[in-house]
């Protein structure tokens, strides 16, 4: 996606043909600071988060994919031969490492800090006609882990993960990521067009939590 963007703001013309097809697998770090105000559990802004249930005996994990079916960024026009796109965010691209960022924020400084704009993404496509068994539908990716009887609740050290896995598949000019920008000043906001096969919470260690599969 980095390169995609590089590419895109110097003007020069896209490639990308060649990862169509592709396997992927991306897991992203969520939660890293703790939970989230309950409030914001099943918001459509295409972010993993974690939060506590109303009696603090519940973590309650929550990704609701954004509707990008009609997004500039992603609409094919009327021959699109896409029913459907559902995006999921990349937080931090910067970021090699699958870990929770290790950078403490100056308390002078970062109270009240906005994290920066969301720049990469994964826009999972559903064909027209095709079976909407793996739709959201903007239902949330949800799952809800119990405290056991005597356990003291505390947020995990190092957050939680959320795993997507399928393939690259092409936007109507065969390539696999589209990249756009406002202004020549701006870090271009880059969308990679897949098919998921496979979307699952896991505990930093890896240990699965929950999954679901379109068949």
């Amino acid at each position: 996606a980095s390169a995609a963007a590089s590419t895109y703001a110097a003007g020069q013309p896209q490639s990308g043909e060649s990862l169509v097809g592709r396997r992927f697998s991306v897991r992203i770090a969520f939660g890293c600071t703790g939970p989230a105000a309950s409030e914001a559990a099943g918001t459509p802004d295409g972010l993993a988060r974690w939060s506590w249930s109303r009696d603090g005996r519940a973590a309650r994990l929550s990704m609701t994919p954004i509707d990008w079916t009609e997004s500039a960024l992603v609409a094919a026009g009327p021959e699109s031969p896409w029913e459907a796109v559902e995006g999921f965010w990349a937080p931090r691209p910067w970021m090699m490492s699958e870990d929770c960022p290790r950078v403490e924020g100056d308390p002078l400084r970062s109270a009240g800090a906005e994290a920066s704009p969301q720049t990469v993404a994964l826009a999972a496509v559903f064909e027209k006609g095709g079976s909407r068994i793996g739709r959201r539908s903007g239902r949330a990716y949800a799952f809800t882990r119990r405290l056991e009887a005597g356990q003291t609740p505390s947020a995990p050290e190092d957050g939680y993960r959320l795993r997507l896995e399928g393939r690259l598949a092409a936007f109507p000019d065969g390539r696999a990521v589209r990249c756009q920008a406002d202004n020549p000043d701006q870090r271009p906001v880059c969308v990679v067009a897949v098919v998921l096969d496979r979307v699952a919470y896991e505990e930093a260690s890896g240990a699965l939590l929950s999954e679901w599969r379109p068949g």
